[in-house]
């Protein structure tokens, strides 16, 4: 996909709603330790995987295929698992695995080293320095070496080697590129050039949400900083049917739903609602200490997690939010509803009076 464009301008709803697959082109793999850790029934079927190969196979064809075989089964292990993210292990303070996409540093002394060390690029500000170090042998792939080598986003599995003055060091099983799978053979030359970006959804691809397709959407976002997180609240409630949940301290989102449905397909939901006490664009510290408002969205066991702000929603919180959704073993959908996508939404209903009152009232209260 063109960098200049957005997946909102490059694919329709209906290509952003093909139920496709999150795993991994691997450029690393450390079959020692993914043995050790998938243990004798995983082995047993890494085995039985291998044997199938055509004894024909050229030598560097098989040892490819092999690497796709030891991803394939050890994915599998993380997602019955249900590893976390990165962000996820740094946040909770505990967890010696974690499965995620990440920004490394570039590594400059690649190719001059035999242990190479790539250092995580936070979204936010952190007390944590987190470094990876591996072999520069077991990175099989030269188009990893070279992302490596100059920094990129990285589809990771790494086992925590040790943890001193809030430098944690992680020993690298499984490293390549985010990629996606689909069952339908009709797309499989396509989805290969929607990788990173794919799984992010938009209001209008929601049915109940679709309505904002038959109207202008507006550019003056300022009616937005009258409405409350309780009016918008209101007002998402009654497009979806659901009753109105309370606010208490040890909740996870801000309303959860399981009446929104993703082109007919059903889904549940969570939202995280902020309202315009802050007018002003999101930023992480939006979102809590340690963005611990995402941290908790992600708990959620919901098949879509959805931001709405009054305003704009910078770039680190998005990137956020898609490193909790989107792991290498499997993907959630993700959206972001912003000050402009609110306003589109209310008008599109006939909402934004009704929200206005709601907001009057709940500052009443």
């Amino acid at each position: 996909m063109p960098r200049s464009q957005s997946i909102r301008d490059y694919l329709g709803s209906e290509e952003r709603s093909l139920p496709l697959e999150a795993t991994v082109d691997p450029g690393f793999v450390h079959r020692r330790r993914i043995e050790t850790m998938i243990g004798q029934n995983g082995m047993r079927l890494v085995d039985e995987m291998i044997q199938r190969l055509p004894a024909t196979t050229p030598a560097w064809e098989r040892e490819v295929r092999v690497d796709h075989i030891y991803k394939n089964v050890f994915l599998e292990f993380c997602r019955i698992n249900d590893f976390p993210t990165l962000g996820d292990v740094l946040a909770n303070g505990r967890g010696r695995v974690f499965s995620s996409i990440e920004q490394l540093a570039p590594c400059r002394n690649f190719y001059d080293v035999e242990r190479a060390t790539s250092r995580w690029v936070p979204r936010g500000k952190t007390r944590f320095k987190v470094e990876l170090q591996y072999s520069t042998k077991l990175v099989a792939s030269d188009t990893l070496k070279g992302r490596l080598h100059m920094g990129a986003k990285i589809a990771i599995v790494a086992q925590l080697h040790s943890f001193e003055n809030d430098r944690l060091v992680f020993d690298p099983l499984l490293m390549g590129f985010p990629w996606l799978r689909s069952k339908d053979s009709k797309w499989e030359d396509q989805v290969m050039w929607w990788g990173y970006d794919f799984f992010e959804h938009f209001i209008e691809d929601f049915d109940e949400f679709s309505k904002v397709k038959t109207v202008e959407k507006p550019t003056d976002i300022s009616p937005m900083r009258s409405i409350s997180e309780e009016g918008f609240k209101r007002a998402l409630a009654q497009i979806l049917g659901d009753p109105i949940s309370k606010d208490w301290g040890g909740e996870t989102s801000d309303h959860f739903t399981s009446n929104l449905h993703l082109k007919g397909r059903r889904v549940s939901a969570a939202f995280l609602l902020k309202g315009p006490a802050r007018f002003a664009p999101m930023g992480l510290n939006h979102l809590g200490k340690n963005n611990d408002q995402i941290v908790r969205l992600s708990r959620e066991p919901a098949d879509v997690l959805l931001v709405q702000h009054s305003h704009e929603i910078l770039p680190a919180v998005r990137e956020t939010l898609r490193a909790f959704a989107v792991r290498p073993q499997s993907a959630r959908r993700y959206c972001f509803i912003d000050g402009r996508d609110s306003l589109w939404l209310l008008q599109a209903y006939g909402l934004l009076e009704s929200a206005l009152e709601w907001s009057k009232k709940s500052k009443r209260a």
